[in-house]
């Protein structure tokens, strides 16, 4: 891991210091591999479970165009950094395995993102706490990187300054969606569905 890196994976000598931290390569391949696992490994069981209990297809409404707007900015936020990357290498520097990774990893995962999103359209119940869990669960794992480069930048290290703004413009994204999850997203016509629907399709689309 400390190749794959290029820095301490793990040292706990650092959980001791009055400034208690993280090494880098920790939060850069643990802390955000962790939601991405949960994403990938229950979004088949989410898209599979839309699919058997679709219903007719909703409008498209202002908070479903805010989210999918936003998860395209993570995107390209995503491909911007694979981009630096593939800059930096061409130039005959040591890039570590991680800068390609991660960004390639962020490029898959939001696109999943984009279309989990879409396919709740067809749902009678148009959120997900799937999706709601996987920003909790993302936010919370990177506020440990976010801290770390906040500090790393206090003491003057501005080595992978491009990097870093990408993460915090990243990691406000990522909070703005998530604060647009905890509104409730219906359409015009919603409520006449829900009478519709309600006797028969109970529990339909009501999974993560």
């Amino acid at each position: 891991m400390e190749t794959f890196c290029n820095s301490t994976f793990w040292n706990s000598s650092l959980l001791d210091s009055p400034e208690a931290d993280l090494p880098l390569c920790f939060e850069q391949t643990v802390l955000v591999w962790i939601p991405l696992g949960f994403l990938w490994l229950l979004a088949p069981w989410q898209l599979l479970h839309i699919y058997r209990s679709r219903t007719k297809r909703s409008s498209i409404t202002k908070l479903y165009l805010a989210k999918q707007v936003l998860v395209v900015f993570l995107l390209i936020l995503a491909a911007i950094e694979l981009a630096l990357v593939l800059t930096e290498d061409s130039g005959q520097a040591s890039v570590p395995a991680i800068r390609y990774t991660n960004p390639s990893l962020y490029l898959g995962t939001w696109l999943l993102v984009l279309l989990i999103q879409h396919s709740r359209r067809w749902c009678v119940q148009k959120d997900s706490w799937f999706l709601s869990l996987f920003w909790i669960l993302s936010i919370l794992c990177d506020t440990f990187q976010f801290q770390t480069l906040i500090r790393m930048l206090l003491q003057g290290d501005n080595s992978n300054l491009a990097y870093s703004c990408l993460f915090f413009i990243s990691y406000a994204f990522q909070i703005l969606i998530l604060i647009l999850s905890a509104f409730s997203e219906k359409d015009e016509l919603s409520d006449v569905r829900l009478y519709i629907y309600l006797p028969r399709r109970l529990f339909d689309c009501m999974a993560p």
